[in-house]
C-alpha cells in the first residue's frame, strides 16, 4: 500500500515579538486565490482610471504576474504540511509561516 501525503490546505502566520502576539488563523488557499484575482481586477481598474498614482506603484504592479503567484500557490499546495518560515531570535521574537 502506498502512502500518499495530503496536500496543503491552508497558510498560518504567527508573530511574536517581545511578547506582542500576532497570530492570523489559518488561510485557506481558495481564498488567498480569490483574493488574488479580486487585487489585480481592481489594480487593472485603478490604473486605467486614477491619474494620480505614484510610478513607482504602476512599475511593480506591472512586475507582478497574477500566473506567477497562482503557480507558488498550486507548488504550495502539492506538498504536505511543513514550516515554511520559522525564525527565532532569544526568547521573545519569533515568525512562524507554517502550510498546514
Amino acid at each position: 500500500m502506498v502512502n500518499r501525503v495530503r496536500g496543503a490546505r491552508r497558510i498560518k502566520i504567527s508573530i511574536i515579538d517581545q511578547g506582542k502576539a500576532i497570530n492570523i488563523p489559518a488561510i485557506p488557499f481558495w481564498l488567498i486565490n480569490f483574493l488574488v484575482d479580486l487585487g489585480f481586477g481592481i489594480a487593472s481598474i485603478t490604473l486605467k482610471f486614477v491619474k494620480s498614482i505614484d510610478e513607482d506603484v504602476k512599475k511593480a504592479l506591472s512586475l507582478i504576474d497574477r500566473r506567477d503567484l497562482k503557480l507558488l500557490i498550486k507548488e504550495l499546495k502539492k506538498y504536505g504540511p511543513f514550516d515554511l518560515v520559522d525564525i527565532s531570535e532569544g526568547d521573545r521574537t519569533r515568525v512562524k509561516i507554517s502550510i498546514l
